[in-house]
């Protein structure tokens, strides 16, 4: 019987190398966090926090809370995970960028956002006259919302009467407390809010938010927080250490790299996605979840170009061969300009760096840890005895500070994405020897 061919769109889509995994059907693995994370939105006063390393999953596990908090357990009863119960929640999806500086610039933005308690501004009777009472310097930080519906103390507005007297907050914190907790005390929902912050560690200075968090937990106890950022735990994310343990005491749920076997079911399930049109070889899919390193962008950004590849030449068979020829267009054409950029900014044109700094992202231990007498052996091997000027130069902010130096002869890259990107990517060609 002839497969039906997909479409060009279904090939594109296969595989999502650009977006997060939204579809609890497209989302592969990660059966401990995910129940981790179901429980977690159980703990009343506890707020959640997902951290690891870049291209490792964190916004799709994020995505899968979101789920879960509307009462959505499909990917639990596809994944066989007994738990009976539906989360009841408002939930609220929120992407850190360079204008959320600080503590107020985030609760300000969660005001505002349309995605988050914009809309809800204008629907509560309360909050309607907490915002139309506010001085104008708060109003103008509210900016469009704020000129919206604050405008001048005693202006004239027509709003549905509260003839509860209601206090007028003085700062912004005030006001998100408010807001919430009317919102909370509509019943809306049973379990109450939850606000999903995404890209948390683009703050540069979140000074302040885990005592913020700490107040509110007791002032509005069913407002729950889901941040998500890059960290290795959450101090690092939080930026400071006090009040940060307790807030997410058995909550935390660190990303660790994904096996081989889940990141095989990424593959299979892109396979499903086009109806098994593609004979992805066994040698094919070794070779992708080795370069991989555990990350499953990889995956997706090497499966994307592999299927398109053989769609465009009309095949169905993809082999080890392929995912070579792959791997060479992705770094040719800056496939991903942001990996690629700082590649080329630490090779700097020189064979001899971009030996060494290969074999330092080869010798890399269970911990991501480089001792440099392994990697400076390869590096002689391959041509490079005077690796120890290379490995110092890669740790300084002219080559990208790719590197961290953690004691005396070891080291390790800052990010294990990159490093990953490192091992896979083929050498540049063209390069010359310095002299």
């Amino acid at each position: 019987m002839t497969k039906q061919k997909p479409t060009l769109y279904e090939i594109e889509n296969a595989f999502q190398p650009a977006s997060e995994i939204n579809n609890s059907d497209r989302f592969a693995g990660r059966s401990k966090p995910l129940r981790d994370a179901f429980l977690a939105l159980m703990a009343e006063g506890a707020n959640i926090a997902i951290v690891g390393n870049r291209g490792i999953g964190k916004t799709s596990l994020a995505r899968q809370i979101e789920n879960f908090g509307r009462g959505d357990n499909t990917l639990l009863q596809r994944l066989k995970i007994n738990l009976d119960h539906n989360h009841d929640y408002n939930v609220m999806y929120f992407a850190c960028g360079a204008e959320v500086t600080n503590r107020e610039d985030l609760l300000i933005r969660l005001l505002t956002s349309g995605a988050c308690l914009g809309n809800w501004l204008y629907d509560i009777p309360k909050t309607k006259k907490m915002m139309h009472s506010l001085s104008p310097k708060l109003s103008a930080k509210l900016g469009t919302i704020g000129a919206q519906i604050g405008g001048e103390i005693g202006a004239n507005h027509a709003t549905e009467t509260v003839f509860e007297a209601i206090a007028i907050p003085q700062n912004i914190e005030g006001i998100f407390e408010n807001v919430v907790r009317n919102l909370v005390d509509e019943n809306l929902t049973r379990d109450g809010i939850l606000i999903v912050v995404d890209e948390f560690d683009q703050i540069v200075d979140p000074n302040g938010i885990g005592p913020f968090l700490k107040a509110l937990a007791t002032n509005a106890a069913k407002v729950k927080f889901c941040l998500v950022g890059v960290a290795t735990d959450i101090q690092q994310l939080m930026k400071e250490h006090q009040s940060s343990d307790r807030l997410f005491a058995g909550t935390i749920i660190a990303l660790d790299p994904m096996s081989g076997t889940e990141l095989n079911e990424i593959i299979t399930i892109a396979e499903q996605n086009v109806r098994n049109y593609f004979d992805v070889s066994d040698d094919a899919r070794s070779r992708i979840v080795g370069l991989a390193q555990g990350h499953p962008y990889l995956v997706h950004l090497v499966g994307k170009f592999a299927f398109r590849m053989a769609y465009m030449e009309d095949r169905r068979a993809i082999t080890a061969d392929d995912i070579d020829r792959v791997l060479n267009e992705i770094a040719e054409n800056g496939s991903d300009p942001v990996l690629e950029g700082r590649y080329r900014k630490a090779v700097a044109s020189s064979r001899q760096r971009e030996t060494v700094l290969k074999a330092l992202a080869e010798n890399q231990d269970d911990r991501g840890e480089v001792w440099t007498t392994n990697a400076y052996r390869d590096a002689l091997d391959a041509g490079v005895d005077n690796a120890s000027q290379y490995v110092g130069q890669l740790v300084t902010k002219d080559f990208g500070e790719e590197l961290e130096k953690i004691r005396e002869r070891y080291y390790r890259f800052k990010d294990s994405l990159f490093a990953a990107y490192v091992k896979a990517r083929p050498p540049m060609r063209g390069l010359a020897r310095d002299s």
